[in-house]
């Protein structure tokens, strides 16, 4: 078959990358970390001076699934980031970044334990004693952000594309918004932001158009663009130019030599593409269990009723016959209230 002549010009306002909502793609995405500073820099709206990734040991963590057919090991995806922040007032802050993606919606409880694990972190801080002007080395709390990126919906009350949770702590009694930072209420809370990949085409341009966070941030979310893969493959997307502003080029190019540096890159893809469908099987199994336990214990229902129903006629029976009805409560083992409800007693 003669391969269709594309236009030169028609080719250059596209771009091809492997699709990042695969893990494999993304966890090289975010291994530069000039590349992982914008993405996560771009979603939480603050600027990072300094990011480290945590060793990989932690970065894939204990977490994993077997495989049933094979019993290979598929571990999740999951990326902690130590990173120094600039506030909005010039000063900076130590914070403990976590990042999430995920495909299934039955991971909450993944992201739950996670969320407890990295409350735990701890950090170094001096302080001097007022008193005696020593010098005291203590442990402190790192304020956490979580960010999940979701292929899937969590919500259709504004289909909106990311949600962000802030921590805004108000006097009760005062109305008073406290603006400054409280060591004891800012470590025990966080801001938080959930991306909904589908919502991508809710967002209409004159809802980001005239604001710089929400045109970069709808910009590096295209990336993500998962009506955009390429036909008959899955594993790419064709992403059109002009929505990929010069600030994301460094993203781009990383993405763009994926395939290069990855040889095993289309296996691993592949692997995830089944480990989707162990995840699809499972969760086929586990509705249809439910669904058969729904329906026994409508049957058990039923029966019970019919039971009741037949006992209540019984009973009908002997008083017409003019049993006692004390001695009707004996045989057949049944109080007042059951009378009342079958209206054999007034």
């Amino acid at each position: 078959m003669k391969k269709k002549n594309i236009p030169q010009q028609e080719e250059d306002e596209y771009i091809i990358i492997p699709n990042p909502i695969y893990d494999v793609v993304f966890r090289y995405l975010m291994e530069d970390t000039e590349s992982a500073k914008i993405v996560i820099s771009t979603i939480i709206n603050q600027k990072i001076k300094t990011l480290i990734p945590e060793p990989l040991t932690h970065t894939e963590k204990d977490d994993e699934l077997t495989d049933p057919q094979t019993n290979e090991v598929i571990r999740l995806f999951h990326l902690d980031f130590t990173a120094i922040i600039e506030l909005s007032d010039g000063t900076e802050e130590m914070v403990m970044i976590e990042l999430q993606k995920a495909s299934e919606p039955d991971d909450i409880f993944r992201f739950k334990r996670y969320i407890m694990k990295n409350f735990q972190k701890k950090r170094p801080r001096t302080l001097t004693d007022p008193r005696t002007g020593e010098a005291k080395e203590i442990d402190v709390p790192i304020r956490l952000i979580p960010i999940f990126i979701l292929n899937f919906r969590i919500e259709n009350e504004a289909n909106d594309l990311v949600i962000a949770t802030n921590r805004v702590k108000t006097g009760v009694f005062k109305n008073h918004i406290f603006t400054q930072h409280n060591d004891f209420i800012d470590h025990l809370s966080y801001d938080m932001y959930v991306v909904q990949l589908p919502n991508l085409y809710n967002i209409k341009e004159e809802e980001y158009l005239h604001d710089e966070y929400k045109r970069n941030l709808y910009s590096l979310l295209k990336l993500f663009d998962q009506k955009s893969v390429v036909r008959d493959n899955q594993h790419r997307l064709r992403l059109i130019r002009r929505f990929l502003p010069n600030f994301l080029e460094r993203v781009v190019k990383r993405l763009q030599i994926v395939s290069s540096q990855k040889a095993d890159l289309e296996e691993k893809m592949h692997i995830e593409d089944e480990y989707l469908k162990v995840l699809e099987e499972r969760d086929n199994v586990i509705s249809y269990l439910q669904a058969q336990v729904e329906k026994k214990q409508q049957e058990l229902e039923q029966e019970k009723q019919r039971a009741e129903q037949e006992k209540a006629n019984s009973i009908k029976r002997a008083i017409q016959s003019g049993m006692d009805i004390e001695q009707i409560k004996q045989i057949f083992q049944v109080d007042e209230a059951f009378l009342e409800r079958h209206k054999l007693i007034s």
